[in-house]
């Protein structure tokens, strides 16, 4: 059985009628971004542990790490991540060496890179380095 905690509005409605088990975070609805945020959420994600954790960023430094540019929703992720054995990364080619307002994980938290295209050969050699399997 596959079980899938989030605080997308959007990814909820999306797969309602899947067999996937739903579980929503509550909290406050972010009418731009159709997420669900703040104490409530993070109180309500505290309370599970996942196996991994799938999440997106705005931009991706060798230097800072996954960036991202709304606080409330990297505090999410943050807790997110906190509760997760395995953190995916899933990114399009675009983020890479592009900065973000808020610094959201470092790579040492990061066991998956998924992107759409084969990264430079500078960010390959990172990925192995820092023992991040990188998939594209």
């Amino acid at each position: 059985d596959l079980t899938l905690l989030t605080n997308s509005a959007e990814a909820f409605h999306e797969l309602a009628q899947s067999d996937i088990n739903l579980v929503s975070t509550g909290g406050e609805l972010n009418k731009n971004t159709l997420s669900l945020q703040g104490r409530i959420t993070k109180e309500i994600i505290s309370r599970y542990h996942v196996d991994i954790m799938v999440m997106s960023c705005k931009g991706l430094d060798m230097a800072s790490g996954a960036l991202d540019s709304n606080e409330a929703e990297a505090e999410i992720k943050k807790t997110m991540i906190r509760q997760a054995t395995e953190v995916a990364l899933l990114v399009d080619h675009s983020k890479f060496d592009r900065k973000a307002f808020v610094r959201l994980v470092d790579f040492s938290h990061i066991h998956y890179l998924i992107t759409n295209k084969t990264p430079g050969d500078e960010w390959i050699a990172f990925c192995d380095k820092n023992n991040i399997q990188l998939v594209y």
